[in-house]
């Protein structure tokens, strides 16, 4: 039974693997990842070896073999959906569209560098807005008409954020419209590739309903 580790910049995920999933678990990385690693393997027995990945991998001493998020995406896809042609991951730290094929890597284009492009930008700004991601993401779906949200940077979206919202505008809207940012931005870096179906939508701005609508 393998135990497979992904030490994110905002989440370590745990997954206990015998042919199909057995159990998972995940904690949150915060500042001390070697402290969520310990609470993966503590909680997660029965293993008898360690995959890692994700940007902390290294710090997996005692796995068994290390691979990066990338050609972790490429691999995992096959299980879903061996026809998966393209991969869009939005993690915390940086977002990846990824081409591929049988389970192995063409190319891919990532956004390390802005965090308005991440899975980040949303939490700033739903905490900015004294919401939780679950929230923020289940109002994004009550969106009527939603607001355009241009600033490329954290600091003047929320900014803009804060006029739109003294000026009267839908909060629904408003949260739409920062969802639409960032998948306009995850457009942009993808169209350096390109996209083809099917396609897998993944990392933790997958489970923003928002997102996903957007």
């Amino acid at each position: 039974m393998v135990l497979g580790i992904d030490v994110g910049s905002m989440y370590t995920k745990g997954v206990l693997f015998d042919g199909k999933v057995i159990k998972k678990l995940v904690v949150k990385t915060a500042f001390k990842p070697r402290q969520a690693i310990s609470e993966i393997k503590n909680q997660l027995t029965g293993f008898d070896k360690i995959i890692a990945t994700g940007y902390g991998r290294e710090l997996v001493e005692d796995a068994y073999k290390v691979i990066t998020e990338v050609s972790a995406f490429a691999r995992g896809s096959t299980y879903f959906n061996p026809e998966i042609k393209t991969i869009i991951d939005i993690g915390g730290q940086d977002s990846k569209v990824i081409k591929v094929k049988n389970g192995k890597v063409v190319k891919f284009v990532m956004n390390d560098r802005c965090a308005a492009g991440t899975g980040n930008f949303i939490e700033k700004i739903a905490q900015s807005l004294n919401l939780s991601l679950l929230e923020f993401g289940e109002r994004a779906l009550k969106s009527e008409k939603p607001e355009t949200i241009d600033s490329l940077c954290v600091v003047m979206a929320e900014t803009e954020i804060l006029s739109l919202v003294q000026e009267g505008k839908r909060l629904e809207d408003i949260i739409f419209g920062v969802c639409d940012s960032l998948i306009r931005r995850i457009n942009g870096i993808a169209g350096q590739i390109g996209i083809e179906e099917p396609l897998l939508f993944c990392g933790g701005g997958a489970l923003n309903p928002g997102l996903v609508k957007a």
